[in-house]
Formats: structure tokens, sequence, C-alpha cells
């Protein structure tokens, strides 16, 4: 008999401990507005491209990475649409109807077939320079929109891709708006669930007298009668300048406010980067509704920054910026400054606090 110890026929197994799947949080949507045009586009889509005109513009975003599919929206005044070479009649008309204190006349809607066959025609000639064969389609025109104002017609087409949009006319702005979503022939499904989500969001203008601007990881809302005036768009840096008459609203976001932080306080670093000395102003902490403190200065503009702020504007003197209010504040979480100034006559008041709180950040 052997001498080896008895060993039992089966060990057992070590216990192994169950690893449950990590659910991470979706990625936000990614929201687009310029000149009163508003979206939402998938997470990670990047506003690519724009124009400083509000009257007739475009705006263009890219999906992530290497994938084709773009979204690429164009509006126009209506009233540009139809334009023919001015007269004497076109030019004096307008004055005597003021003069009189008569209504201008009624206003017809623009040919939205006419408009369409235009952009397709154009797709078609680049589509023949590619060598390649074009196909179109339109549907019957119809009414839209939360309060029935537009007249709408969609389209698609294939050639040297493929492209799904829409053209309307809204009677409330008076804009032709022009939207579509172009992809690469094997897009197709993209190019469609895109465009759903698309439509289903796009505003072309706001509801509240408010414009929405937002792109990248800065949005805010400004009065509809302020109109942009300069724009700094950098990986660190955004900067919007807005005008209206001589009044002004300035808006910054920096990136890497922990680096920024080590050197100057909040107070600091606005004082540096405001258009007026901060010196004899009012200091003051400031609730936000994002849960933030904004360290806030306000006073009356001495001469030499009255002149400053006209030349700012370039002449645009009335209505004349008396008051400045300016703030400061940094969002941890993102690890961003914040900053918004506001330059604005006797008869504007409360702008700032406006403003600054529909800036939205993480909280």
């Amino acid at each position: 008999m052997s001498d080896q110890p008895l060993l039992p026929q089966s060990l057992p197994r070590p216990h192994k401990k169950r690893v449950l799947p990590v659910e991470l949080p979706p990625l936000p949507m990614t929201v687009i507005g310029w000149q009163g045009i508003s979206c939402v586009l998938p997470p990670e889509w990047n506003l690519t491209s724009f124009s400083m005109e509000r009257e007739n513009g475009y705006i263009r975003a890219d999906a992530p990475g290497d994938a084709a599919v773009t979204v690429q929206i164009r509006w126009q005044d209506a009233a540009e649409t139809d334009r023919r070479i001015g007269t004497l009649y076109d030019v004096f008309a307008p004055r005597m109807r003021k003069l009189f204190k008569r209504p201008p006349p009624e206003q017809k809607p623009p040919d939205l077939r006419k408009l369409l066959e235009k952009v397709l025609k154009d797709s078609d000639r680049s589509a023949k320079k590619a060598g390649t064969s074009f196909e179109s389609s339109t549907r019957s025109e119809k009414i839209e929109g939360d309060e029935l104002e537009r007249t709408a017609i969609p389209f698609s087409w294939t050639g040297g891709g493929r492209g799904q949009g829409k053209i309307w006319h809204c009677s409330k702005c008076n804009r032709v708006v022009v939207a579509q979503v172009i992809g690469i022939s094997r897009d197709a499904s993209q190019v469609q669930s895109v465009a759903a989500g698309l439509f289903a969001t796009l505003h072309d203008h706001s509801k509240d007298s408010l414009d929405l601007w937002a792109l990248y990881d800065l949005q805010l809302k400004v009065p509809e009668t302020f109109r942009l005036h300069q724009q700094q768009v950098m990986s660190g840096h955004l900067r919007l300048v807005f005008l209206r008459g001589g009044e002004m609203i300035v808006v910054d976001r920096w990136g890497l406010a922990s680096m920024t932080l080590k050197r100057f306080k909040p107070e600091e670093w606005l004082a540096a980067n405001v258009t007026v000395k901060l010196k004899a102003m009012k200091r003051s902490a400031v609730p936000l509704q994002t849960g933030h403190e904004a360290i806030v200065y306000s006073g009356g503009l001495s001469l030499v920054d009255r002149l400053k702020v006209f030349r700012s504007a370039r002449g645009l003197a009335r209505p004349l910026a008396v008051r400045f209010e300016g703030g400061v504040w940094v969002c941890e979480e993102q690890n961003r400054i914040y900053s918004v100034q506001t330059l604005t006559s006797r008869k504007t008041t409360d702008l700032w606090n406006m403003v600054a709180n529909t800036v939205m950040c993480c909280k």
C-alpha cells in the first residue's frame, strides 16, 4: 500500500467575485445656437463653420472623428429672396410711407419651389463636375410649427453623396431656411437618423425674445436686439461681444482654471480682462442659479471709459453706455472661468443678472 497521503477527489473551486458591468452615463447632446438659429445634434458633434451676419448667414456642424456626415443650415431674409434692381420708386416709396404714416405694402410669401429648384440645380452641377449622376425628390408643401408659422417642403437627393433636407419660410421671423444633413452613400441610415433629430429641434427664432448662443461648452442667452460684433473661438478661450447701439455685452469662457488660479484670484483675473477700470467700482458677491457665486463689480463709467466704449462701438452711441457691471465665477467641475460684462444706458436695468443666469455649465 502506498504511503502517499490520500487526496480528496475534488477540491472546492475558489469563489469568483461577480463583476457587474459599469453603466457609463450617456454623453450629453450637442446644443447649437447662432444668430437666432438653434438645434440639438448627437453627442460630440462640433460647430465647424459659421457666418457673422444675422440677416443672411449659415452654420455647419460635423460628426465626430472620421465620420463624413455634416449638417448645413443657411438662412436669408425673405425680403432678399425676391429683390430686384432698385428704382427711384424703391428708394423714395418707404420714405413717403413713413412721412404720411402709411403701412408698407403686404409682402408676398417667397416662392419656395423656385428657391429649392435653385438649391438642387447647384447640387446637380457639382455632381456632374465630379462625374456622378444626380437624382432628387421633393415632397408636397406642408404647414408646420408650434404656431403653424412655417410653410415647408422636405427634399432628398443622391449623387456624389446623399442628403436629406427641408426648406421653409417662417412667417414670424420672415426667414427662409434651408437645412440639410449630408453624407456619403453608405451613410444612409445615419443621415436619416440625424435629420429626424435635427428637424425635431431646429428653431429659426426665439420664443422669449432671447437668442440662444451655444458653441462648444459655452451656452447662454442674449436679448435678440443685440447683434454679434466680435468673436474669438480658440481651444482655451471663447469670447462673444454683442452691441446694441452704444450698449455692449462681453462674455468670456476660459479653460484650465486651476492653472490660472494658481497665479491670480478670480477678481484679479477679471480686472486684467475687463474693458474698464474696476478701482472705483462697488464689489459684491452675487449667487447664480447654477449654484455658483460670482464676484461682481458695478458702477458708473468715467468719461475716459465712456470714450473708450464709444470707440469700441464704432461710434454707435445711441443709447450711450454710462454704467458697467462685470462679474466672474469659477466652475471647478468643468475647470472653467466664466465672466460676463455689460455696459448699459440709464434706461437698461438688470441686464447683467439676466445674461449671467442663462450661462449654462455643470451645475
